[in-house]
């Protein structure tokens, strides 16, 4: 019985003598640090740990105070857990988000197709256009009453040129294909627009983002 109460009694004196075991202050901060540093108490990642704490806790005017060291660092690690956690679920719902996403534009790129098969410049009437010829393929059993999407103009390596909103209301039959022309006004001094201008279709990647197909039965995909 001696023998274990001698025991416990040297397990408490070594827990107390660990610098962790410190109660915190501004006063001693310092002097506290380099004695934990120096005892190797603390890992390179829990030493981090920490540091980041000690400045989350200024930042946010929490009080450290009669804490001990070692609490604090349970505390560091309790919230980065948390912090963890929350940015797993955050990413799973973005993933999650991105598939839905991905599969409502495959769901209406499989009803519609839409496509630029030509694409040049007018002037008349003292203004300037960029001109497009559009071919919009139902490929569906259902006749289209209207469609609104963008457009999407890219160069060779995927970057963006420009984005145009494309709205048609003029219908189009069950498992037909419609041409439709379309203008833009040009704006020499847009730097989107004189890049549009210069470039020809065998330089440009498009992109269809469709957005809501109406169908005359008076069903609605989107």
């Amino acid at each position: 019985m001696k023998k274990i109460f001698y025991l416990a009694f040297i397990a408490i004196l070594a827990s107390c003598s660990s610098p962790l075991e410190n109660k915190y202050s501004d006063a001693t901060l310092e002097t506290d640090l380099k004695a934990i540093k120096e005892s190797n108490a603390l890992d390179s990642t829990e030493t981090m740990l920490l540091a980041g704490y000690f400045m989350r806790a200024k930042l946010l005017n929490e009080p450290l105070d009669g804490k001990s060291y070692s609490q604090i660092l349970e505390e560091a690690k309790a919230f980065k857990k948390k912090q963890e956690e929350e940015e797993r679920i955050q990413q799973e719902l973005a993933e999650k988000a991105k598939k839905e996403e991905e599969e409502r534009i495959a769901r209406l790129k499989n009803a519609l197709t839409v496509t630029v098969y030509d694409k040049g410049y007018a002037e008349y009437n003292y203004q300037d256009y960029i001109t497009y010829k559009f071919a919009f393929e139902n490929k569906t059993d259902k006749d289209i009453t209207a469609f609104t999407g963008q457009m999407v103009f890219l160069d060779l390596f995927d970057k963006e040129i420009k984005s145009l909103n494309l709205t048609y209301d003029d219908g189009v039959k069950a498992k037909s294909t419609t041409n439709y022309s379309a203008q833009t006004d040009y704006n020499q001094f847009m730097d989107d627009d004189q890049l549009l201008k210069s470039k020809s279709l065998k330089q440009i990647k498009l992109q269809w983002k469709p957005e809501k197909i109406l169908f005359t039965d008076g069903t609605t995909l989107q």
